[in-house]
């Protein structure tokens, strides 16, 4: 195996790694420590900082048995996408010396992973908090920026993940003879 092709094979599953590490450290740290999570997401939710005279007010959501459904479902997606980007790692890791096929093959959990990352960042944050209850509005408005930078992050794994290895292998999937 060319050397180039197991740099990119390893940089691949190491950010898919990362990505999962990311994700089991957020729902770890909110199950841990909820406090640290929890008033944002009332304050969201509640829409407490939309004008009182806005018309999208009726958006807000005032129901505890919601918010804690919300977190805790919130908390499940983590560590289910973690979960994901961890099992796509290794299988990936196991694909490293096989044909650029096995190795194609082996990308379906680190993709599916990936994208319930994107869709964590781009649905609930983006969305849901920042369009649907109005968090651009308010006083924690510098979340999205967070958002917006891991969906950024979780998007630029996965395109990388999901390139095509074409020129580095000969056309029958096994590596090509080297140079020297």
């Amino acid at each position: 195996m060319s050397s180039s092709l197991l740099v990119l094979r390893a940089s691949r599953t190491i950010l898919t790694l990362l990505v999962g590490a990311y994700f089991l450290l957020a729902g770890i740290d909110n199950m841990l420590d909820p406090s640290a999570n929890w008033p944002y997401l009332v304050h969201v939710l509640s829409m407490d900082s939309v004008p009182a005279d806005s018309p999208l007010r009726w958006r807000a959501l005032r129901l505890p048995a919601a918010w804690r459904l919300l977190f805790g479902g919130l908390i499940a997606w983590e560590l289910a996408t973690a979960f994901l980007c961890f099992l796509g790692s290794f299988r990936l890791l196991r694909a490293w010396f096989g044909t650029r096929q096995e190795f194609a093959r082996a990308k379906s959990w680190a993709v599916a992973g990936l994208t319930c990352g994107l869709v964590q960042w781009l649905f609930f944050f983006l969305i849901l908090a920042g369009e649907w209850f109005q968090l651009w509005r308010g006083s924690l408005s510098a979340a999205l920026s967070v958002a917006a930078r891991m969906f950024a992050v979780t998007a630029l794994s996965l395109i990388y993940l999901t390139q095509e290895e074409e020129g580095l292998e000969t056309t029958d999937g096994s590596p090509p003879k080297s140079d020297g």
